[in-house]
């Protein structure tokens, strides 16, 4: 959406007879600009991995499965991602935003819940993001239902190369926190 108004505003101010302006085109089936070395951070992510899901007390065990690959010529990274029981599949897009020098992540899912996080980066083998979620609680084909409001926090740690352990932490609104963990191998 920000691209698209600065392109509209470009236009707006542009004489009526110019010639529209070519040089942010980018050449076909190249990018003009090399991923940010940032992004290689994340490689850790890259793959097909099955996670087990160890739930807060009273919640129930899953099984994540999720694959990421690179998008955007590199600029970013994407993760398809299915969780079972609950049939719920979900996409997580995640990026170097160079302005504020933080990582992004956005999450999106078919029970219609949506989150976007950011992290500073690794420090002392911690990998943080942070940020609001907004999570349905019951899923439902109307496009109207209940959920929560929560803060997340995903706690990255590689564990061996292929495997990585995900701390996740839900504060509610009450102030209350819940906290599970997925534990990754790569398939």
């Amino acid at each position: 959406m920000g691209a698209a108004a600065v392109g509209l505003v470009a236009l707006t101010v542009s004489p009526v007879n110019a010639e529209p302006d070519t040089r942010a085109t980018s050449p076909r089936g190249r990018n003009p600009l090399p991923s940010p070395p940032q992004i290689h951070a994340l490689d850790f992510l890259l793959g097909s991995y099955t996670c087990d899901y160890t739930p807060p007390p009273g919640g129930k065990p899953a099984v994540l499965r999720l694959t990421t690959k690179r998008a955007m010529g590199g600029h970013y990274l994407y993760t398809d991602a299915s969780l079972e029981p609950g049939n719920v599949v979900g996409r997580s897009s995640f990026g170097w935003n160079p302005v504020d020098g933080k990582f992004i992540n956005q999450y999106h899912d078919n029970w219609g819940s949506s989150g976007n996080y950011t992290s500073p980066g690794w420090k002392d083998g911690h990998l943080i993001f942070k940020g609001p979620l907004t999570q349905v609680i019951t899923p439902n084909a109307t496009g109207q239902t209940s959920g929560v409001k929560l803060d997340l926090v995903d706690d990255y740690q590689v564990l061996d190369r292929g495997h990585f352990r995900d701390t996740t932490s839900f504060t509610f609104p009450d102030g209350s926190t819940l906290q599970g963990s997925y534990d990754c191998r790569r398939q």
